[in-house]
């Protein structure tokens, strides 16, 4: 938990990948997965192999200007390996976002992912077929959570 591109965790996790790198004979793949509203700085950036934008959206009670910050989602999207992930819960989470997001920033369909909005196995198949259908409407990735299906709303695990 907590949000990678703070920059005390920024410069902890440079320093982490410095002690490996010097350490070890193999360097392991490394991503970080961010909200998308902090700029990542070039000793950050330059390290990581693949970068996870998971954008909150209106739902999350968080105003647009602290959502969506432009800078940080265009750092994001210089990236070589980048992905976008929203998690949906209606059409209306489709269309914020086509609105705030893939359209003003133009990013890549082949580059999001969509997965259901759901924390129980309740409403796990028709949360997740939603999602599926939704994904394939817009020509967007869609993927499930399986975690929710194997031990529904246990933390930890």
């Amino acid at each position: 938990g907590g949000e990678p591109t703070i920059p005390k965790n920024q410069h902890a996790i440079v320093n982490f990948l410095n002690w490996l790198e010097g350490t070890h004979d193999a360097y392991p793949f490394n991503e970080i997965e961010t909200n998308g509203t902090l700029y990542i700085d070039d000793d950050l950036f330059d390290r990581i192999n693949q970068i996870n934008c998971s954008v909150k959206l209106e739902n999350s009670g968080m105003s647009k200007n602290r959502r969506i910050v432009p800078q940080a989602l265009e750092r994001i999207m210089s990236h070589k390996n980048y992905w976008f992930k929203f998690v949906i819960s209606t059409e209306d989470c489709v269309q914020e976002i086509e609105r705030d997001f893939i359209k003003p920033f133009n990013i890549d369909p082949k580059r999001v992912i969509m997965m259901p909005g759901l924390d129980s196995q309740d409403d796990f198949h028709e949360r997740t077929r939603f999602c599926l259908e939704t994904a394939k409407k817009y020509g967007y990735i869609g993927l499930t959570r399986l975690h929710v299906s194997a031990w529904d709303k246990l933390t930890g695990v």
